[in-house]
């Protein structure tokens, strides 16, 4: 069928253009568009060209899509009708690096995610961040009486910070843009301004240091000047110690430098989470259904698909205004 999708045509050019799609074979849906929501981090750097698996130019980006099944193939569990969350298309007449910004999605059964009743697809479009930033705190395992230390606050980082947050443990933040503080503050957390000392500043308010570090800047050397805001570990008898754990959140273009003395000191797990599982998207929507994940209100403007040029470059220009923008297709 014909549909229209957002094309990456070239460095940092988008378009919506006109694009086709095959009917759906056996195990296979089409899901008829209704939000997409942009990735800041992985989008920006697509658009940048520092992301060396991109396919080539024109293709279809974006992963989290929402929307409703219109059309389904033969031996498939689910019905027109059902409101759905998906990666994108994954066949077209263009290429494709996960296929997301697409008015009509032909999707395998295997990458739908059934919707809460109480859940709306445009809140459910920022499922695939959420998700990500959920994985990465099942890999952590914050416990309730544990202190988490979060340095960066774009999309991830805040819905990191989040996610820890649900579990009951106590959570700092912090980012060099005030903005974006202010904004944490509005969802209930506690930081600061980032300033010469990342640790002077969390132990302020963790005098005993965090049990936790997230590092969510996508930025090299941040390690060094932050590893010495977690909890030192006595040198003593203790049976079973629990050294801190540091959490590198999103992807990065770089080797990440990663200091060997204090975290040795502090015998320091690292963990390093990739992407997400379908369950952590289940996961997230049902924290959200249940209003315990705000991560809806990351989602600072809603625009056409036409409009999407402006959209990726008030993204890259205006990061205290903007954390990530979703389209609506219909």
């Amino acid at each position: 069928m014909q549909t229209q999708a957002i094309l990456f045509t070239a460095q940092h050019t988008v378009s919506l253009q006109p694009v086709a799609i095959p009917d759906p074979g056996a195990g296979e849906v089409i899901v008829q568009s209704e939000y997409t929501c942009i990735s800041p981090g992985t989008e920006g750097r697509l658009l940048a060209g520092t992301i060396a698996e991109a396919a080539p130019y024109p293709y279809i980006a974006g992963y989290s899509l929402t929307g409703k099944i219109i059309a389904v193939g033969a031996d498939c569990r689910f019905q027109v009708g059902q409101r759905v969350w998906c990666t994108g298309t994954g066949k077209a007449d263009v290429n494709i690096t996960w296929g997301g910004h697409i008015a009509h999605a032909l999707a395998p059964e295997s990458d739908l995610i059934l919707l809460p009743d109480n859940l709306s697809t445009l809140e459910a479009s920022i499922g695939r961040l959420a998700a990500i930033a959920f994985h990465g705190t099942r890999l952590s395992k914050p416990q309730p009486h544990e202190k988490v230390a979060v340095v960066g606050l774009g999309p991830i980082g805040m819905l990191s910070a989040l996610c820890h947050a649900a579990s009951g443990a106590e959570v700092i933040v912090t980012d060099r843009l005030p903005e974006r503080v202010a904004f944490a503050d509005s969802l209930g957390l506690r930081g600061f301004v980032a300033g010469d000392s990342l640790v002077e500043g969390f132990r302020r308010f963790l005098p005993n240091g965090a049990d936790i570090l997230v590092d969510a800047t996508g930025l090299p050397n941040v390690a060094g000047s932050f590893i010495p805001a977690a909890k030192d570990l006595a040198w003593d008898d203790t049976p079973n110690p629990v050294g801190a754990r540091f959490l590198v959140q999103g992807g990065t273009d770089f080797d990440y430098v990663f200091p060997h003395p204090p975290a040795f000191d502090r015998e320091m797990s690292i963990l390093l989470p990739r992407d997400r599982q379908p369950r952590d998207v289940a996961a997230v929507f049902d924290l959200m259904s249940r209003g315990k994940l705000p991560a809806a209100k990351l989602i600072s403007d809603v625009r056409k698909p036409e409009a999407a040029q402006q959209a990726y470059v008030d993204l890259r220009e205006k990061r205290n205004q903007y954390h990530t923008i979703a389209f609506q297709w219909s």
